[in-house]
């Protein structure tokens, strides 16, 4: 606990604590505002996009479920008891009359349209001119059917009693009658026409509220969304919430103009959807996410204590260390006390001595001359500033002419650049050497001409070939401005991706660079099916196209590095490929280690690829031997479990191993020195022969045993083979 006291620590501590704990907490708090405000703008996008989608579907719900009543209208006009009663005149205005199983029947068929339509949950079938309505649940007079509905006696002007056009229909919504808040469900009207397009009468269908809402939910598939379906302006057809009638004009215009909801127009219905979330649902949801946000802020809060401590304990150790060391002992008797102003004034006692000062100096000046030559090079300062600064320190440009020399070697020590440095300086030419990076060193050579700078740069490769052989030496072109000398600086830089064709030289110029148009060259693509070629064994095709990628990589002498280690990469990439399909085993390592700032590397990357081509050959080439020799063992297996079948022939064999007669003839003859009929024959007869002196059986038999149907034949053969026949053959034996 005495660790984290803040009270305990010195002035310089605290205030060290609190500006960092001030810096943290801002950052926090900026991070998790701009989190916030994306989040927000995602919940917001994505809300707008789930209500359009919602209401397109439900607009879709309501073309379909018009659609359905249209197609209900038409089957239910098919009922062949519904025209008939539509032509019975003596019963127009008494129903009575009728036969009682008739109507029975024609109640079934809206029944079991009704079955099929759930959205429906009352149909009746007003035949015109008649006096009564048939309906799934029993007939009714015309006159109490139309008072359940519009509370008033049926007129024959009636809207609802006159056929209606083709595709139109009537809506009525719920509580339509002020008076009586009839009809208990929304109605829809629409003409029922026969098979020969006569319309004889009006189905009513009255709409199942509790099934559409089930559907829409199922449909929508978000309990926290709310709906309307409206058939025109205030006619409400279905919604989630539950509407008075005297408010929904009023509703339609505020959904209408509410931004939280989103409206869609059905095509064929022509009926307006509305979706969305209600102001109390988005309120909450803002408000859970704030709550959020703000948890996590005081998280980071709390968190961010013991991670400023651990920090500034870190950073102020130094500064603890270091004033403990210059403080005397009475100073030290409560370190709580050293503050930071007493630290400077102790620290900055040591340079009033100005023999101090000046030993300081010498001791950084070179860090100092490096960094400011570094500046000058790279232009992080106006040059205006550094050169100043450089003549202060003793470094003077009294040449017109500069050179800048990127020198890559594994030896770039400070002491080794001086040595260089010095060797090549004279009266006319001077030299800088700047340690760039632990691989990298930069000369600056400046001369009275550009003659002497050349010069310059070939005594420096003639000391490197001597000295370190393996360096890389990039040049740039001669300038006669300093303000140009970031542009050398750049130029000797990048003259150093690029490796010269000739294993000796060491020295890669940008002229000769910019002349050999090697900078236009892109990467080429040949080598995209180098590991195809390898896996699949076709060495001809690898060697084809590692031979093109070479001589296309290569301009005037000059190569660049990147493709190379492209060709090296690929490579490698295809020894792995013939490894895993073809069972070969190469010697990647040395390729893995392979750097184009080696001896030889271009060589040696070129050699490297061609063995392995020589290798993919030469297992190619004992693969397709061993396959071959496997092929004619099986031939000759064949040929010798078959040797004694009648129907034995060059067309069976060649049948049988998918091969042309040429080429089992040809292949027998490869490998037994016989063509096919000459081989089977004398084999054929040495199987006679071994019977004829083992075995009682007749020369026939003899014959057939050896696969010879005719007797004649095979006793001219064995006469050829054998020189005599078979029964001098038999005696003999």
């Amino acid at each position: 606990m005495k660790a984290f006291h803040f009270f305990r620590h010195s002035r310089t501590y605290r205030r060290m604590f609190l500006h960092t704990y001030v810096l943290y907490a801002a950052s926090s708090l900026l991070l998790l505002l701009a989190a916030g405000l994306f989040l927000f703008y995602q919940d917001s996008h994505t809300i707008r996009n789930n209500t359009l989608q919602a209401a397109a579907n439900l607009a879709y719900y309501a073309d379909d479920r018009l659609s359905a009543c249209q197609k209900l209208s038409a089957s239910v006009g098919q009922s062949e008891r519904l025209i008939n009663l539509s032509f019975n005149a003596a019963t127009d205005l008494d129903f009575s009359l009728l036969d009682s199983t008739t109507l029975f029947a024609a109640q079934h068929d809206l029944v079991s349209a009704k079955a099929l339509n759930r959205f429906a949950a009352t149909l009746g079938v007003y035949l015109y001119n008649k006096g009564y309505v048939i309906s799934d649940y029993g007939t009714l007079t015309l006159e109490s059917f139309y008072q359940s509905i519009f509370n008033m006696s049926p007129n024959v002007f009636s809207e609802y009693l006159r056929p209606l056009g083709s595709g139109s229909y009537l809506f009525l919504p719920r509580g339509a009658v002020e008076e009586t808040g009839t009809p208990q469900h929304p109605l829809i009207v629409l003409s029922v026409i026969d098979g020969n397009s006569r319309r004889y009468g009006n189905l009513f269908i009255f709409l199942d509220e509790r099934q559409m809402q089930e559907d829409i939910e199922q449909l929508l598939n978000n309990t926290d969304m709310e709906y309307y379906l409206f058939a025109g302006e205030g006619r409400l057809v279905v919604s989630s919430q539950s509407v008075s009638a005297d408010g929904l004009m009023q509703m339609y215009a505020s959904l209408s103009s509410n931004d939280n909801y989103q409206s869609n127009t059905a095509k064929f219905s022509g009926w307006t959807a509305f979706v969305g979330y209600s102001e109390a649902y988005l309120l909450g949801r803002l408000h859970s996410k704030l709550w959020i946000l703000a948890g996590v802020l005081i998280f980071l809060l709390l968190s961010g204590l013991p991670l400023t401590h651990t920090i500034c304990r870190k950073n102020y150790a130094p500064i603890r260390e270091l004033a403990y060391i210059v403080s005397s002992p009475e100073q030290r008797s409560d370190n709580r006390d050293m503050e930071y102003e007493a630290l400077k004034s102790i620290i900055s006692s040591i340079f009033k001595d100005k023999s101090l000062l000046e030993e300081q100096l010498l001791i950084y000046r070179p860090l100092l001359v490096n960094s400011m030559l570094l500046e000058l090079l790279e232009g992080a300062q106006p040059r205006t500033e550094i050169l100043p600064g450089l003549q202060k320190l003793g470094i003077h440009f009294p040449y017109p002419h500069h050179l800048c020399c990127c020198l890559l070697t594994a030896r770039a020590t400070q002491d080794f650049l001086m040595s260089l440095a010095q060797a090549i300086r004279d009266e006319e030419t001077g030299c800088l050497y700047i340690t760039f990076r632990k691989h990298l060193g930069i000369f600056l050579i400046s001369a009275s001409s550009p003659e002497k700078c050349r010069d310059a740069v070939d005594r420096l490769l003639a000391l490197l070939a001597e000295v370190n052989p393996d360096a890389f030496l990039g040049v740039s072109d001669v300038v006669n401005d300093l303000e140009l000398l970031g542009t050398a600086c750049q130029q000797s830089r990048s003259a150093l991706e690029y490796l010269p064709s000739d294993p000796f030289s060491r020295g890669i110029f940008w002229s000769q660079v910019r002349q050999s148009g090697v900078l236009k060259l892109a990467l080429p693509t040949c080598l995209a099916s180098l590991p195809a070629a390898f896996g699949a064994g076709q060495y001809a095709e690898a060697r084809s196209q590692l031979n093109l990628y070479f001589q296309t990589v290569s301009r005037c002498g000059l190569t660049r590095k990147e493709h190379l280690i492209h060709a090296r990469d690929r490579l490698l990439e295809a020894m792995s490929r013939a490894e895993k399909e073809q069972g070969l085993c190469f010697d990647s390592i040395s390729l893995q280690g392979w750097m184009p700032e080696q001896p030889c590397a271009l060589e040696c990357l070129q050699e490297t690829a061609f063995l392995a081509c020589d290798r993919l050959e030469q297992a190619t080439l004992e693969s397709r031997e061993q396959q071959s020799l496997s092929s004619a063992q099986i031939l000759m297996d064949y040929l010798q479990l078959h040797l004694l079948d009648e129907d034995l022939s060059l067309s069976k064999l060649a049948e049988a191993f998918q091969l042309s007669e040429s080429s089992i003839s040809r292949r027998i003859k490869q490998i037994t020195d016989y063509n096919f009929l000459e081989y089977v024959n004398r084999k054929r007869i040495e199987y006679a022969c071994g019977l004829l002196s083992e075995t009682d059986l007749s020369v026939n038999d003899v014959s057939k045993a050896s696969g010879y149907v005719n007797d004649i034949t095979f006793r001219r053969l064995f006469k050829k083979y054998v020189g005599v026949t078979p029964g001098e053959y038999r005696r003999q034996a």
